[in-house]
């Protein structure tokens, strides 16, 4: 018996993933069940996959599989190895801040992040979709931006998902030419504070300050009483940073992924997890990395 959990947003490559170990799986007479969360007792359950109803398409939206929020798996991490002691082998989509029982089955943990957060690979499964898709909606807010004139400057507030410096918040930075705001303290703030002066200096209309959820736009807005500005707050949830359809870069990774992850279901081979090395997909075992997709 395999199981599979998933953590982070479910992405249309994640579905995939699951939509093909089902199908693998089930043709070797192997059952696998999805490892989720009751939301209301928080009690982790156990739900038999089937080939029944699932599609293939990489662009449907459909739930395979529930999120397993992470708080509560480290809450009850003890309790939860317990119950999945019967399994022989656990599947973990994302999740790398996890806490992991070592005496459990055999374990496989996949790059699966919009954060770009993997220890060891280049890249995980969701990330450059959601980099293109804050790019987008931000490019969208200035071409409207750069349409209108107001006579002051525009501060827009764009906050993404995530706490903490990631790869995702300093890459969408660059990408639109925006300025990162990690905790606002005061050297950020004068930062700040000289950079909207020099857009005023040039009659510039608008700039763009980005942020995660460590960030309140709100309470942001009070260390610049002292200008005159068009204070904006735009929110991009995990929802448009996902969306159904990858970009190209994206499905190539989810298609090696979920070959990989088949294999490795079929196989013997010991715990380990899948990286992404120059967009090519490796199952590593310690310090020992072998390719397993060409």
């Amino acid at each position: 018996m395999i199981g599979v959990v998933h953590f982070g947003w479910a992405s249309a490559g994640t579905a995939q993933i699951v939509r093909t170990l089902i199908e693998g799986l089930s043709r070797q007479e192997k059952t696998i069940y999805a490892i989720e969360c009751n939301r209301m007792s928080k009690d982790i359950e156990l739900r038999e996959l089937k080939t029944e109803g699932i599609t293939a398409n990489l662009g449907s939206d459909s739930c395979v599989l529930r999120s397993f929020p992470i708080d509560i798996w480290n809450e009850r991490s003890q309790e939860i190895a317990n119950k999945l002691s019967k399994l022989n082998k656990i599947i973990f989509l994302g999740g790398s801040e996890v806490e992991i029982n070592q005496s459990s089955p055999k374990q496989l943990h996949v790059p699966v992040s919009i954060f770009n957060n993997v220890d060891g690979s280049q890249s995980t499964l969701g990330y450059d979709t959601a980099l293109n898709s804050i790019v987008k909606n931000i490019e969208s807010v200035r071409d409207t931006a750069s349409s209108l004139s107001y006579g002051k400057v525009r501060v827009f507030n764009v906050q993404i998902p995530g706490f903490g410096s990631s790869n995702l918040l300093l890459n969408s930075a660059l990408a639109v030419e925006a300025e990162v705001v990690t905790n606002a303290n005061e050297e950020e703030i004068a930062y700040i504070k000289q950079h909207i002066r020099k857009k005023e200096a040039n009659k510039e209309g608008y700039t763009f300050l980005l942020m995660d959820h460590t960030v309140d736009p709100v309470k942001l807005e009070v260390h610049f009483e002292e200008f005159d500005l068009d204070w904006k707050i735009v929110e991009i949830d995990e929802s448009q940073c996902g969306g159904p359809y990858p970009t190209a870069l994206d499905r190539l990774i989810a298609n090696q992924l979920k070959k990989a992850v088949v294999d490795w279901s079929l196989s013997d081979q010991p715990s380990g997890q899948l990286v992404i090395q120059d967009n090519q997909v490796m199952y590593t075992q310690t310090n020992k990395i072998s390719e397993v997709t060409k």
